[in-house]
């Protein structure tokens, strides 16, 4: 009996000592203080151990680590391959802290590298475009990494945090009709204009997402790419969420104007996107709970404060009240039984003046004010850049008076220039090219039906290339007006290309984006604000407007949760989109609040009924008489609850019951009651006036 244990435990230590040898020509083991992660040699797929928790977070039974959609140049379809044996050969060599793995997809004759590393605190995987290589028949159109990394099988739980809008769950498992999810970060190519109106969607501001798996957390980044980037979501078979990088985009156009004969055609020319890398974040709560989404978002905020060099904002009891003013509007109007089109006041600088006084009167503190079309060219939707006022509205000294009650009264004040769109029929040089090679166009959809209004003129949409040359001299012609401020709208938002002869990607545009706000920001004090952000505009940024308080409310998301607002909160200032916009006032109001939003408001003061057939029609709402009541006591109501955490980070959020509860980092406990309209802080009912 003791010759067979002696014999069993030697097979079974040489079984161990194989084992061990084989594990070793299969994978490679780096190490730091925090992590162990293991490549597979031969799949180059990957595992992370965290030390303090023993969690690992791998690729499950996934055997392939990337994934290839390409396009023939000759049938102009699009096909995707995997990284697994029978389509790539990988061959894997060491670097610090890492390995590169090289894909080799021989039939098709395109080839790229990839470097796997392991950080302090993250685990990274980066690519550079330069060294992909192509062949004339096949060019590449997307690529993913670590597309499996985190991903959950049906015995999991868990969900993944998506920043769509405000940002939404997408649980483990779920068996609804819509089992898959996949958008562009920073929003669509406008460039492509579509035959029919799109549904109304939020767009994705943050290039991250977060998963949530079995009590663990893990936060991914694009820290490259995220210009070309998608954010893709599956929890049909398995539950997986990844990035995806368009490396050369595509568009669509037809012949003849017929609707069945569809062309694809490929951004010609070299690859100009930007690298490629992302980032994975394992993430602890800071309670010693199991972490949740709003955990994940709180490492994201520490992210960005570091990638940005944010600040805190270090003022606090300030709770601003957004107001947004429209000044005039170009109607057609008849003149002796012909068609004129004739610029109209809709809120003249005297009428603003007026309902700034009666705000300040009632003791409203913090006034932000955006004052949009303001000037002949922003009436007329032209290139904006003059900063003169316009005489419909009251000319020069009726808009001095304006400005000089608002500086006397401590009230920000930002005239709006929105330069995206414009009408210009004649001049092409400015606008904006197709990949199909035709001039992009913002046309109206018809409410009733949805396709394009042939009654309505299209407006041009602004090349990228003219953006910098436009931004500069604004900021220029702003500074020796004295204004300390400039709205912007919807720049901060937008990114697209322009495909003709300037050559634009939406790298370049982003880079052209950010090169603007700084010379902004170098000539007014106050900086920019915003309709709405995309994190790299963060840093010049002191208001943003619009902050979406839902999803776009796909059939996949479970629940819509403020990630972006626990990102920003205590860095920026920021609103909700404006009350008396929405159609269920008092639910948004206390949904603002709970959510650390302040509240805004549109004002136009002439009767609304004049906005009929103008393509301002969609702010029949705004009538100043029917809200400033209104826009007192809800002003008043939220100052008071928020003013005192406005340099305050959100730590927790959760909803139980219908019952909001936000925790904020000095420790103040906000609790909304969405059923009986009630909010209390610290245990204290706050009274709505």
């Amino acid at each position: 009996m003791k010759k067979i244990m002696i014999f069993f435990i030697v097979s079974v230590f040489m079984i161990i000592n194989c084992c061990i040898a084989y594990a070793e020509t299969r994978s490679k083991l780096i190490e730091n203080d925090n992590y162990h992660m293991v490549v597979d040699c031969k799949t180059a797929l990957i595992a992370l151990e965290v030390k303090e928790t023993g969690f690992v977070w791998d690729c499950g039974d996934v055997l392939y680590s990337s994934s290839l959609t390409y396009g023939n140049t000759s049938d102009k379809n699009l096909k995707t391959v995997h990284s697994d044996e029978k389509n790539c050969n990988i061959n894997i060599s060491d670097i610090d802290n890492g390995v590169i793995a090289v894909y080799n997809y021989n039939k098709i004759g395109i080839k790229y590298s990839v470097r796997y590393t392991l950080e302090s605190d993250f685990v990274k995987a980066e690519l550079k475009v330069c060294d992909i290589e192509e062949n004339k028949n096949n060019i590449v159109f997307r690529i993913s990494l670590l597309e499996n990394f985190g991903s959950g099988d049906t015995n999991d739980t868990g969900y993944f945090v998506i920043p769509d809008g405000s940002g939404a769950l997408i649980n483990f498992n779920s068996r609804k009709n819509s089992k898959s999810y996949s958008k562009r970060i920073y929003g669509d190519d406008i460039t492509a204009v579509s035959e029919k109106r799109i549904p109304d969607c939020e767009q994705i501001y943050m290039p991250c997402f977060g998963i949530v798996k079995n009590n663990n957390a893990i936060l991914s980044v694009a820290s490259k790419g995220d210009t070309n980037a998608f954010i893709n979501a599956d929890t049909g078979k398995d539950n997986i969420c990844n990035f995806s990088f368009v490396v050369r985009d595509t568009d669509t156009f037809f012949m003849t104007g017929d609707s069945s004969l569809k062309f694809t055609v490929f951004e010609n020319g070299n690859i100009k996107s930007d690298d490629i890398e992302i980032r994975y974040y394992p993430v602890q709560s800071d309670e010693k709970d199991n972490p949740d989404y709003s955990d994940i978002a709180k490492k994201y905020r520490d992210y960005i404060i570091e990638t940005y060099n944010l600040e805190p904002l270090k003022y606090k009891n300030y709770a601003p009240a957004y107001i947004d003013f429209y000044g005039g509007i170009q109607k057609e109007v008849s003149v002796l039984g012909f068609p004129v089109s004739k610029k109209i006041s809709l809120t003249n600088y005297s009428q603003a003046k007026e309902i700034l006084s009666v705000l300040c009167k009632n003791n409203i503190n913090n006034i932000v004010v955006s004052f949009n079309n303001w000037t002949d060219d922003g009436i007329c939707c032209k290139t904006d850049i003059n900063a003169n006022p316009s005489k419909v509205l009251g000319g020069k000294d009726n808009f001095q008076s304006l400005f000089d009650y608002t500086s006397n009264n401590n009230i920000e004040f930002y005239p709006s220039s929105d330069n995206i769109n414009f009408y210009d029929s004649f001049n092409t040089s400015k606008s904006s090219v197709r990949i199909s090679g035709e001039y992009s166009k913002v046309v109206k959809y018809d409410y009733a039906y949805g396709v394009t209004d042939k009654t309505q003129k299209s407006m041009s949409l602004l090349s990228p290339k003219k953006i910098e040359s436009i931004y500069n001299e604004l900021a220029l012609n702003y500074n020796v007006a004295g204004f300390k401020g400039i709205s912007l709208n919807d720049l901060p938002s937008c990114l697209y290309g322009d495909y003709g002869k300037k050559k634009m990607s939406r790298f370049d545009t982003f880079k052209a984006i950010k090169r603007s706000c700084e010379t902004l920001n170098e000539n007014l004090e106050n900086k920019i604000i915003a309709n709405t952000a995309n994190v790299y505009t963060f840093p010049y940024l002191s208001h943003i407007k619009n902050v979406p308080l839902k999803s776009s409310g796909y059939d996949i998301f479970d629940d819509d949760i403020p990630f972006y607002q626990i990102v920003i909160h205590g860095i920026i200032p920021y609103s909700s989109k404006p009350v008396n916009g929405s159609p269920d006032t008092e639910d948004f109001i206390f949904q603002s609040i709970a959510c650390g939003s302040c509240l805004s408001f549109n004002m136009i003061y002439e009767n609304t009924s004049i906005l009929q057939n103008t393509r301002l029609d969609k702010y029949y709402y705004a009538n100043y008489y029917g809200w400033i009541d209104t826009a007192v006591s809800e002003f008043k109501f939220a100052s008071d609850i928020l003013e005192n955490v406005s340099n305050c980070f959100i730590d927790k959020y959760s909803v139980s019951e219908n019952i909001i509860t936000a925790v904020y980092s000095d420790g103040t406990v906000i609790k909304t009651d969405m059923n009986n309209k009630n909010v209390k802080v610290n245990g204290k009912k706050m009274e709505r006036f």
